[in-house]
């Protein structure tokens, strides 16, 4: 089969990326040996190439280009847009330019020899002091040869299995113009990683070379692949980025927030204990006082937030025993408190490590949000076979949660409008779902009430390690 299509069309550069912004993309990701650019226009791969010529420069590698679609003259002038010092490179030898063709057919193409040269290349850019060898390949050069494009494809394969340890870097480049469908679809099993469009992607149809042989990789629309293919990137990225911010904002609440409240609160408790204070301003240090405990609760709240989002391993937990242990802390905190608890069940569940801390939030909310002189607040946990569900459920006799609070965490976002108390219920919102269950909001005559609903299929019959 030929792998060159009939017809080309005119270069289209439109979203070529800049230079920097590709050298970038190099600098901020770990390559793997082998990557393959698929390209649309000539100054998309002229641009490309360079920039990876450039970040292997300056990482002290030997560079190596293998021109063959484009003339040499224009390779040296790309080079130099990337501000590569290219008659210096070439006089100290760091940069060398040869025809692929020779280089890879030399006659004829023989996969073992080319890569017995490229071990040879690389062992003399070792021995001459470079870190070792990378090359850019315009992958052109196989349609002068008689051989099919699977033979080709075997060749990539095998380069990938053959010394995986040597310091070499590929990025062996293809044209959508030229090259067919099927060819670039086949292209995509034989590098880990792909630059399109501007950006350097984990290729997830790569097929290792231990399975390469063995498996027949089902075939897709190339152009399909490679969208997937940089989209499924661009989420990875996304998410990395948002749980780097999400780490940061969790630490400077638990450590910076927590220890300047701590401060403030021990001056606020050191002037409360002079006797010259009147009772008007004895009254407004309570209530700043009152505020700042308020701020550093919810610190610590963001500790177990950033356990929930990052750490999803559930644990065999006795819900019996969190409902006993959150009671009896609950009243430590607040002496007065009248609690009431019923528990027709005390099932082992399979949940969010942090589950107890969730009941505490319930537990804490219920006296906090009621105006009744002492507190009240009922606990119940039972399991419940026709719902196929074990509840826990907190009620108070307090105004029951706002619509709009309940509302913000049925959609999962906030908006001015909509914003719930702190973060405590996303929280407990977040413990619960972790545990394949859920917080809801049943309706009461009177009084609020709130429920964490954990499915029959989370009973284990494992018992938890004891404490």
């Amino acid at each position: 089969m030929d792998p060159e299509t009939t017809t080309r069309e005119e270069p289209n550069p439109e979203g070529v990326p800049e230079s920097s912004r590709i050298l970038s993309e190099f600098r901020s990701q770990e390559l793997c040996r082998h990557l393959a650019l698929f390209y649309d226009s000539r100054e998309m791969q002229l641009v490309v190439s360079a920039a990876f010529a450039k970040h292997e420069l300056q990482r002290g590698r030997r560079f190596l280009y293998l021109y063959e679609d484009n003339d040499e003259a224009d390779v040296r002038l790309a080079l130099g847009m990337a501000d590569i010092d290219v008659e210096t490179r070439f006089a100290d030898g760091d940069l060398k330019l040869e025809d692929a063709a020779d280089v890879y057919l030399n006659g004829q193409f023989d996969p073992d020899s080319m890569i017995q040269s490229l071990d040879d290349a690389t062992g003399a850019a070792l021995d001459a002091g470079y870190n070792g060898l990378s090359v850019a390949g315009e992958n052109t050069w196989c349609f002068h040869t008689s051989l099919s494009f699977d033979h080709i494809i075997d060749f990539e394969s095998q380069f990938d299995a053959h010394a995986p340890e040597l310091p070499i870097t590929t990025l062996c480049q293809y044209s959508l113009d030229r090259f067919d469908q099927e060819s670039i679809g086949k292209a995509l099993w034989t590098h880990e990683q792909i630059v399109y469009r501007g950006r350097i992607c984990e290729n997830p149809f790569y097929v290792p070379p231990s399975e390469f042989r063995e498996s027949e990789p089902s075939q897709s629309e190339a152009r399909l692949m490679l969208e997937q293919a940089r989209s499924l990137s661009q989420a990875r990225r996304d998410l990395d980025i948002r749980e780097q911010r999400i780490e940061v904002l969790n630490r400077t609440l638990r450590h910076n927030i927590r220890n300047e409240t701590n401060i403030v609160l021990g001056h606020l408790e050191g002037v409360l204990e002079s006797d010259r204070l009147t009772e008007a301003e004895r009254r407004r240090i309570e209530i700043a006082r009152e505020y700042v405990e308020k701020i550093s609760r919810t610190s610590e709240k963001a500790r177990y937030v950033e356990a929930t989002l990052t750490d999803d391993e559930l644990e065999p937990i006795d819900l019996g025993a969190v409902v006993s242990t959150s009671v009896e802390q609950l009243r430590r905190k607040f002496p007065a408190v009248d609690v009431t608890t019923s528990v027709t069940d005390s099932p082992t569940v399979l949940a969010d490590r942090n589950l107890r801390e969730g009941v505490d939030e319930l537990l804490e909310n219920a006296v906090r949000h009621q105006d009744r002189s002492p507190p009240v607040v009922t606990v119940s946990l039972d399991r419940r076979e026709g719902d196929r569900a074990v509840v826990l459920e907190v009620s108070n006799p307090g105004e029951p949660i706002p619509e709009d609070d309940k509302r913000a965490l049925r959609t999962g976002e906030e908006t001015p409008l909509q914003h719930g108390r702190g973060i405590g219920l996303w929280m407990v919102k977040w413990i619960a779902e972790n545990s394949h269950g859920r917080l809801t909001f049943p309706a009461a005559e009177t009084g609020s009430r709130v429920r964490i609903e954990l499915p029959l299929g989370a009973v284990t019959d494992h018992s938890p390690d004891p404490a």
